[in-house]
């Protein structure tokens, strides 16, 4: 039995959220195109190299030791999700592997219910010095996350989203910008916790969390 309160008509941002929570199983974690620039100098007039060359498999720059930070996230997880009040509970499942060299974390993720298809592209910037986060998924969301790394056992990224609310052929549709944050802590041996947060344009905020287990 609906009471008068509840046939009172929401404002516009709320009814935008419920229908955000309803339509997307928040805290898909998350990545962005990633672009790889080769500047080559060669002299005019330069006598060519004829010194022994490494094999070209072999990546003669090593990966920087920061990253070893996040190997706790390498293998193929699955995850409980915990949504925000008014969501629905789903599982994601995360495969995580080293890529060029050793220089980024590859994560594929799906998520259902959904049919959320995502990559998240994790590294280090060594010029800002922090942790990277790239997200890109098959709804058109993206998001570009920063972390300055571990401290009293939690690894926190944070960064901005654009959130796909219905995903559209057209390559048009509807859509809302977050603020999220990721919160990281290891429970264990191939156990992991990720408690999400979303933070609205107009302030407001939803909770989430993942419990991740190695399979």
């Amino acid at each position: 039995m609906r009471t008068e309160k509840s046939e009172e008509r929401e404002p516009d941002g709320t009814a935008r959220r419920r229908k955000w929570i309803r339509r997307v199983p928040a805290g898909v974690v998350g990545v962005a195109a990633v672009s790889l620039i080769a500047l080559t100098v060669s002299p005019v007039n330069a006598e060519p190299d004829t010194r022994a060359k490494p094999p070209r498999d072999r990546n003669p720059l090593p990966a920087p030791p920061q990253i070893r930070d996040l190997e706790f996230l390498l293998g193929s997880y699955t995850c409980e999700y915990t949504p925000p009040p008014g969501g629905t509970a789903a599982v994601l499942k995360l495969t995580t592997k080293r890529a060029m060299g050793g220089h980024y974390f590859y994560t594929d993720a799906t998520l259902e219910p959904g049919n959320v298809v995502g990559r998240s592209t994790f590294g280090w910037n060594p010029v800002d010095g922090k942790f990277i986060n790239q997200y890109h998924d098959n709804w058109g969301s993206s998001g570009n996350y920063t972390s300055s790394g571990w401290k009293d056992g939690h690894l926190i990224f944070k960064g901005p989203l654009t959130q796909v609310i219905t995903p559209n052929a057209t390559g048009q549709t509807s859509g809302v910008k977050l603020d999220l944050m990721d919160d990281y802590q290891v429970l264990g041996r191939g156990h992991f916790k990720n408690s999400t947060s979303f933070t609205f344009p107009d302030g407001s905020v939803l909770h989430g969390s993942y419990d991740c287990r190695r399979q």
